[in-house]
């Protein structure tokens, strides 16, 4: 059993992780700004406070075995509110960290990483997961810069971390691009056992995605670390209800964010 640290644990990724997480027999630490809307059960324990709180991390890190880094803006926003979000946070959750001996990381990157690669739709399992970023908007920089954070401190300090470009996250797929690009919650949850699991140091870039039909990711690196998706977003929802879900630019892998004014918030 192992004491995870869910930073930004009161959005939605967090708040599906953790029931998931706890069911595997692990006890969690809660760290976000704002008190989750589940109630903190037994085997969790909830601090108040920033990625830009060094005592507020500090505290959150004591008796960590392992980081599942989720806070952060999750969507294009203002250059300077990013920075200090996604890039600065991570920053500081990788320092104290290390400071700690927490030395497994798992960092919450995403597809807008590599938003303008082209989607090759007639290559099914054509993208590697850890292909050179191509990002699509300032916050896909951002993420991007995250990856290399990973992969400084997983150099410097010995560290585990694992780069997750997570896709289309929801319970079930909601778009025409999330039957190729879903994260599914159970998917993503055993992302973060396999991270659980590493021993050896080092930086690995990978898809957090499902193994979903027709998808142009290739899952191989996330393979290489013991990560093996096995929900499927064709087989998710029936028919009709693939066929009502709405339309989205597929010409990038970054959908309709490849068109979004850089630096508006779209909140």
């Amino acid at each position: 059993m192992a004491t995870l640290l869910i930073t930004g644990a009161a959005g939605r990724i967090g708040t599906a992780l953790r029931p998931r997480l706890l069911a595997a027999g692990h006890d969690l630490v809660l760290l976000d700004e704002r008190t989750p809307d589940d109630p903190v059960v037994a085997g969790e324990r909830f601090v108040a406070g920033s990625v830009n709180d060094p005592a507020a991390l500090d505290d959150a890190l004591a008796g960590v075995d392992t980081v599942v880094h989720l806070a952060g803006i999750p969507t294009e926003a203002a250059w300077n509110d990013l920075l200090a979000a996604n890039l600065t946070g991570t920053k500081n959750v990788l320092e104290r960290a290390a400071a700690g001996g927490v030395l497994r990381v798992l960092l919450a990157s995403s597809i807008h990483a590599v938003g303008r690669v082209p989607e090759p739709l007639d290559e099914p399992g054509s993208v590697p997961g850890d292909r050179l970023p191509r990002p699509d908007t300032y916050y896909g920089v951002t993420k991007a810069g995250m990856e290399l954070l990973g992969s400084l401190f997983a150099d410097r300090y010995d560290m585990s971390i694992v780069s997750a470009r997570i896709g289309a996250f929801g319970e079930q797929p909601s778009s025409s691009r999330a039957l190729l690009m879903w994260s599914s919650p159970d998917d993503l949850a055993r992302l973060v056992l396999a991270t659980v699991d590493l021993r050896e140091p080092g930086h690995h870039v990978v898809w957090a995605l499902s193994r979903n039909t027709g998808s142009p990711a290739d899952l191989t690196a996330g393979e290489r670390i013991g990560f093996v998706p096995s929900d499927d977003a064709f087989h998710a929802l029936d028919p009709d209800a693939r066929a009502d879900l709405p339309p989205e630019d597929l010409r990038f892998l970054g959908g309709e964010m490849v068109s979004l004014p850089l630096g508006r918030s779209t909140s």
